[in-house]
């Protein structure tokens, strides 16, 4: 599997605060079946979590180098998470801002109350300019929860979606469950990610149980895609493909999405 949202970085935001939990991290990541991992540590203009593109490919080579020393078959690749704001056009203009891995998407933040008036516009823009977007955890956002149209207005607008692994285990409550179960059911979620940040409690070690309940629930073929085929392809600069809509058994709700909660 590929990972392409993860603050596996030391130090950098708030995610692993130091080398060792970084390397801890890598070592969860090889237990749980990743090989590549995209470092995509926050970046919101105007605050102190506003890194260059040259120190997030420092401390990348940097922890490659220590990765390799302990034999650890983890590649970090650079990125960044991209708040959604408007100054996200002049920044992309000035070279300020890292794609995931040095392709020609943009892993963009959605909001956790609700989408700026011009998100659209955003989108577009990027767009227009030769990139592409995957919205990081759409289901965390609370107006796409009350109004999970939303979700399929962020497709037509181009972008792709990257629901998070937490999401699906009940780790952001249920109405996060709820919007997440939505979004398969209508087909949107394109890729599948850990967001990890520590090696304590967020971080990619339920991923393998997980994955065996959703490929149960979604089946064998989506789950691929989600976790291989389309990560592949955002490092291809090749177009996402949209997974087959899910339809889910009338007892299944309350069930799936707490499974994982302890």
């Amino acid at each position: 599997m590929i990972d392409l949202h993860s603050h596996i970085l030391p130090g950098i935001d708030d995610g692993a605060e130091s080398l060792a939990q970084s390397v801890a991290l890598a070592r969860i990541y090889i237990g749980a079946g990743f090989r590549q991992v995209v470092a995509t540590p926050h970046h919101v203009p105007g605050s102190r979590l506003e890194p260059s593109p040259q120190a997030v490919e420092l401390h990348v080579l940097t922890l490659n180098q220590v990765l390799g020393d302990q034999g650890l078959g983890l590649t970090v690749l650079p990125g960044m998470e991209i708040a959604l704001d408007p100054i996200i056009l002049p920044l992309l203009d000035a070279g300020r801002l890292l794609t995931l891995a040095g392709s020609r998407t943009l892993l963009v933040e959605t909001p956790f109350q609700q989408l700026p008036v011009s998100w659209e516009r955003i989108i577009q823009a990027i767009v227009s300019r030769g990139y592409r977007v995957l919205m990081a955890h759409p289901e965390r956002c609370a107006q796409v929860a009350d109004r999970p149209e939303l979700a399929g207005a962020l497709v037509q607008a181009g972008a792709g979606l990257q629901v998070n692994w937490a999401s699906f285990a009940g780790h952001h409550g249920r109405a996060c469950a709820r919007t997440v179960r939505s979004l398969l059911a209508r087909g949107l979620v394109h890729c599948l990610a850990t967001d990890s940040h520590d090696p304590d409690d967020r971080h990619a070690g339920k991923v393998p149980a997980l994955a065996a309940e959703l490929a149960g629930l979604a089946g064998s073929a989506n789950l691929a895609l989600m976790t291989m085929e389309n990560p592949s392809r955002v490092l291809r600069d090749e177009p996402l493909l949209a997974p087959t809509s899910v339809v889910f058994p009338a007892e299944q709700p309350r069930r799936w999405w707490t499974l994982f909660r302890a």
